[in-house]
C-alpha cells in the first residue's frame, strides 16, 4: 500500500472556466492558469511545478459562486490521488476571489 504524502501549496491563480466537477457533487472543475505557488510550512510542496501552466483545480461550488473568467484566486491546494484540489474548508485568509480589472 503507497502511503499518500500530506502536502499543500499556496497558489494564485488566474481563473479560465468551470464546470461541475465530474465526480465529485457540490464542487466544480476549474481550470486556471498558474501565476505563483507558494509552499506551506510543514508540508511538501507538490504544485509549485504548475507554475506558468494551465492546472485542473476541484474547489467547492460555495467558493466559486461569485468567480468569473479572469479572476483570480488565491487558494491553498493539495494533491490528492492525482488531482489538483482546494481546501474544502479554507481557514481565514487562505482563500480570496478579486475580480478582474
Amino acid at each position: 500500500m503507497v502511503q499518500a504524502i500530506d502536502n499543500r501549496t499556496d497558489l494564485t491563480a488566474r481563473l479560465v472556466g468551470t464546470e461541475p466537477h465530474p465526480r465529485l457533487t457540490g464542487w466544480d472543475q476549474a481550470e486556471v492558469e498558474v501565476l505563483d505557488a507558494e509552499p506551506v510550512p510543514g508540508y511538501a510542496d507538490l504544485l509549485s511545478r504548475n507554475v506558468g501552466q494551465r492546472l485542473l483545480l476541484a474547489v467547492p461550488s460555495r467558493l466559486l459562486a461569485d468567480a468569473v473568467p479572469g479572476s483570480v484566486i488565491r487558494v491553498r491546494a493539495r494533491l490528492a490521488t492525482g488531482e489538483a484540489m482546494a481546501e474544502s474548508r479554507p481557514t481565514p485568509g487562505t482563500f480570496a476571489v478579486e475580480p478582474p480589472p
